[in-house]
């Protein structure tokens, strides 16, 4: 259940991303006064929406917005030729720390704390097979996640194979095509950035460094068919 408190702190969020609909991160930039100042390289659009939103990027372990628990992920959207709209790419949520996931339950897993609330800003990045330049993104909508029970038995079910490969000692076998809702992408600067993780035995061997990821089947399915996609359609 979301409480009142949730509410009046996301409250200005919502009518600040509902007065961006339609515009592009160069409008933005204009009205932030950021303009030349920024650089769009990998990810900028979406350090430039956290801007606009008044939230500092962090990689630490809280949450984007502590006093309510509320992480606040940026979903990139393409626009196909037969008019359908999906993700253009699977979500980062947290890098796989092997060795601490080995030792939770699902219970006690600090995965949870990043999905359980999820403030989500749309925008799309795609159009008729070609990508967007940074500047030209199109916010489209908000969607504010908090997972029910059946979707998070979904995701326990995700966590706990990633989980198990890892106590097998065989966390470089993890794929990306595992999972429904949760998947283990590889993410570190190449094949030779790898980290400790179990090796089924009580020693250490060294994994590939991955992370959790929101399948795109979960985006696709639970976040885009409850936006209002009229800033990208209405013109159709």
């Amino acid at each position: 259940m979301i409480s009142s408190k949730v509410i009046e702190v996301l409250t200005p969020l919502f009518n600040t991303i509902t007065s961006a609909k339609g515009k592009t991160i160069r409008q933005i930039k204009e009205e932030l006064f950021i303009g030349d100042k920024c650089k769009m390289k990998k990810g900028a659009s979406g350090l430039i929406v956290e801007n606009l939103l008044g939230v500092e990027n962090n990689n630490r372990d809280e949450a984007d917005l502590p006093q309510i628990g509320c992480e606040i992920k940026i979903l990139p959207l393409q626009k196909n030729k037969d008019g359908s709209v999906k993700a253009k790419e699977p979500t980062a949520i947290q890098m796989i720390n092997y060795c601490e996931v080995a030792t939770e339950t699902w219970k006690t897993a600090k995965l949870r704390s990043k999905i359980n609330l999820t403030f989500w800003v749309v925008y799309l990045a795609k159009e008729n097979g070609a990508s967007k330049k940074q500047d030209d993104y199109v916010i489209v909508d908000y969607f504010l996640d908090h997972p029910s029970d059946v979707q998070n038995e979904i995701f326990k079910s995700d966590w706990e194979d990633i989980q198990a490969y890892i106590l097998r000692g065989e966390a470089d076998k993890l794929s990306c095509s595992m999972g429904t809702y949760l998947e283990p992408k590889t993410k570190g600067a190449n094949n030779q950035d790898k980290t400790n993780a179990p090796d089924g035995n009580g020693g250490v061997i060294r994994a590939r460094r991955r992370a959790f990821y929101y399948k795109k089947n979960y985006t696709n399915t639970q976040i885009i068919p409850k936006l209002n996609l009229s800033a990208i359609t209405e013109n159709d």
